[in-house]
This record gives C-alpha cells, sequence and structure tokens, in this order.
C-alpha cells in the first residue's frame, strides 16, 4: 500500500502535468501537444525525433482541467506520528496562455482518514468525518535530475496560493488533535516535488509519485538549486503549536481533459 502524508494531500492535488512543450532546452519542462502537420520539426507521433517530418509539437491547450485519483495515503511525522487516509481525488487546471509550465486551482480531497494509534477519524471543519481537503494549491513544473540529458526527471511543484493557510487544517475530534500542514519556523519547506511520468510522450494520463521516509521528503531540490524546497511540516496543536518536519508518500493518477506531452 502507498504511503502518502496527509500533509500529502496537496501532493495529490499535484499531480497532473502530462505534456511538455518543444522550445529550446532553457524553456523545458513544458506542457503541448505533438499533433499532424505536413513539413513539420518532427518524424514522429511524440515529437521526439527531430528532422523534416509530419509532426509539430504546439503549446496551445485548449482543454486545460484535470483530475486525479490515487489510493491509501499516510501522513507521517518525524516523530512517526501517522495519520492515513484510504482515498485520495483532485481537481486542477493547467496555468497559462502561450505556455503550460504550471498547475493552478489543485484541490485535493482525502476519505477514510484517521490518526491510527488512537483509531481516530480525521476532518476538514465542515465535512464529514474521515474527509480531509486541502487549500488551493499551484505550483511548476522543474527537472531534479538530467537535465538536457537522454532520462531526465521532471516533478511537479505545489505550494499554498496563500501561504498562511499552508496545504491543509484539520482536526480529529475524537481525541482533541487539531493537525496543520504548512511553514512552521522552518523557512522555505512550503513546497512539495511528485515525479511526473512518462515524459515526452502524448498520453491522456499521467502518474505522480511523492516520496519520502521519516520526515523527509524525497527529493528535496530542485536541480540547479541548493536550497531545500521539498519538506514538509506539521503540528498536531494547530497553526501555533509545535512543528516538525513531516512527508507525505502518494501516488496518483492524473487525467487529463485531451492527451497532453511533458517534454523535457
Amino acid at each position: 500500500m502507498k504511503r502518502m502524508r496527509i500533509v500529502g494531500l496537496c501532493l495529490v492535488a499535484a499531480f497532473a502535468l502530462s505534456a511538455i512543450g518543444a522550445g529550446s532546452a532553457s524553456a523545458l519542462p513544458e506542457i503541448g501537444k505533438c499533433v499532424a502537420k505536413a513539413g513539420g520539426k518532427y518524424t514522429n507521433a511524440n515529437c521526439t525525433t527531430a528532422g523534416k517530418g509530419s509532426f509539430e509539437f504546439v503549446k496551445t491547450i485548449t482543454k486545460k482541467g484535470f483530475t486525479s485519483a490515487g489510493g491509501e495515503g499516510i501522513l507521517e511525522g518525524a516523530s512517526g506520528t501517522v495519520i492515513s487516509c484510504k482515498t485520495q481525488s483532485a481537481t486542477g487546471e493547467y496555468k497559462g496562455t502561450t505556455s503550460f509550465k504550471e498547475v493552478q486551482h489543485v484541490k485535493a480531497t482525502f476519505k477514510g482518514c484517521e490518526l491510527p494509534l488512537f483509531k481516530a477519524e480525521c476532518k476538514t471543519k465542515g465535512a464529514a468525518l474521515g474527509e480531509i481537503t486541502t487549500t488551493d494549491l499551484t505550483g511548476k513544473l522543474a527537472y531534479t535530475s538530467g537535465k538536457g540529458g537522454k532520462t531526465p526527471k521532471v516533478n511537479q511543484g505545489l505550494t499554498p496560493l496563500v501561504k498562511k493557510k499552508g496545504f491543509a487544517l484539520f482536526e480529529c475530534p475524537a481525541v482533541g488533535v487539531e493537525v496543520y500542514v504548512g511553514e512552521g519556523k522552518e523557512k522555505g519547506h512550503e513546497t512539495i516535488l511528485a515525479e511526473v511520468t512518462p515524459l515526452n510522450t502524448m498520453a491522456l494520463t499521467s502518474t505522480q509519485v511523492y516520496a519520502g521516509s521519516k520526515g523527509v521528503q524525497t527529493p528535496q531540490f530542485v536541480e540547479g538549486k541548493a536550497t531545500v524546497i521539498d519538506n514538509l511540516e506539521s503540528s498536531l496543536a494547530g497553526p501555533k503549536g509545535t512543528f516538525e518536519r513531516s512527508d507525505q508518500a502518494l501516488e496518483t493518477v492524473v487525467t487529463n481533459e485531451e492527451e497532453l506531452e511533458i517534454k523535457a
């Protein structure tokens, strides 16, 4: 079973993206479509083989929406505290007009959530028991390794649109616990990354995987930057409580409204 920190909620949402633009190397990764076109710059239907051909990579996306769905998830802090959720779903859209490298309005919903140690169900205020929702999330595509090479790795980043609201705030009423997932006293822990596959392939769906262990998210860096940006923090006493590093493990499948390609 896949572990997905509740913190991971956001992760979830963060998923989609399944396209990549074919501009200069510095413009990638990017989302777009490989379409049939006489005199195109590519010879194959995924626009990966350059040459005088019948295909062209275009950056126009008219159907920007996407959904995602995943299985069990667990929120785990460095102390070993776990919150588990049975299922996850999310909605969002690609952001842009002439170039698409970001997602926006990503909101994830987790169901069947509980604090296993006490078998206590958890929920976002106003929601049914066991249901947790994230705040409005946004984020960019970025290389985590292999930029410009044959085997690049691309991740989808997610961060709260309103930083002070964090990723999620929910309670476990039976035991009087209020969980806040967001940036605590440590700076630079307000973004999470999920590896996205497939790359350079036209597809209706893509898979996003969030990984971590013992409060440390993996990976933690965007290629070319030494500052940690992929690590969560959570508190079991609300926004003003004591924070600890946390991680989220989750695998979610993003479904686009049309076939797209993440060009890397």
